[in-house]
């Protein structure tokens, strides 16, 4: 028995497991991303993404020119300004499937009225 115990001690503190004065360390999963560039052209890059629900997704938002904007209640996308030369990141985790349709909040040129973010959630 007792050499059972040391030799499960052994393989603990071989395997990482955390020793006095030693945190232990997990390694972050890391959540896929999903580039969106909104550009000068007012058009989202790409125009169409598909999310599922429950999942953690970051949406990483990029300008090619101009300020943009983007906002969702429904989708959890906190008012969130898209500067070029100053990607931000949102994550999300939808709750309900769904077509969400997101259009530019912040009046960026002629074409603005059509800069519309769709994303579709799936179950």
């Amino acid at each position: 028995m007792r050499s059972s115990v040391l030799f499960l001690s052994a393989v603990l503190l071989i395997g990482g497991a955390a020793s006095p004065g030693r945190a232990a360390t997990t390694k972050p999963t890391a959540l896929p991303v999903l580039n969106v560039t909104a550009t000068s052209e007012q058009k989202f890059s790409p125009d169409h993404l598909v999310l599922h629900v429950g999942k953690r997704q970051t949406l990483r938002f990029t300008s090619s020119g101009g300020v943009h904007g983007v906002a969702s209640t429904d989708l959890g996308i906190p008012a969130t300004t898209i500067a070029p030369g100053q990607p931000v990141s949102v994550v999300v985790v939808p709750k309900k499937a769904g077509t969400y349709k997101i259009n530019c909040t912040i009046v960026c040129g002629p074409g603005h009225a059509d800069m519309l973010l769709t994303i579709v959630v799936k179950p």
